[in-house]
């Protein structure tokens, strides 16, 4: 399972990605240097990483020459997303508005519920879970999409 949408609102739009990136649909992307690329481990970062959605379709690019790719770009506060827990057997009440990032770790990518909570640097909140499939809810803070930060600046 990838990372998909729950509920709330969304829409799409096309963004280049540079070459050899090789996105898979249901990727969480951030801004690069002008293109998407996909999270990492302890990604997004409020205030350091710009969150922009999940991928729809595989990117188009090759080894050699940049491509696009669709991307499901989140509203915060109104999208819910869903991904696998990192731990499932930790899924209990005592999660429920933490504060948390991404764990790429395996090579896939789940919701790190077992990092700990902490509201003033890790960008994604769970807003609920799911502990018979080993899911979490949850919704990207506006601070890790470059939205609502004082210190925000455009690119």
């Amino acid at each position: 399972m990838s990372v998909s949408i729950v509920k709330g609102k969304n829409f799409t739009r096309r963004f280049e990605t540079g070459a050899n990136t090789l996105l898979s649909a249901g990727t969480p992307v951030k801004m690069g240097t002008n293109v998407v690329v996909a999270l990492a481990t302890g990604d997004p970062e409020i205030r350091t990483d710009q969150f922009v959605g999940i991928t729809s379709n595989a990117s188009t690019d090759t080894a050699t020459v940049a491509g696009f790719v669709d991307v499901i770009v989140i509203i915060p506060g109104e999208t819910v997303l869903r991904a696998p827990a990192t731990t499932p057997a930790n899924l209990a009440a005592g999660i429920l508005g933490d504060s948390v990032t991404f764990d790429v770790t395996t090579g896939v990518y789940t919701v790190d519920e077992d990092e700990g909570d902490d509201p003033d640097v890790h960008g994604l909140l769970i807003v609920g879970y799911d502990a018979t499939n080993g899911t979490v809810d949850f919704q990207v803070k506006p601070e890790a999409m470059n939205i609502g930060s004082p210190d925000a600046t455009a690119e």
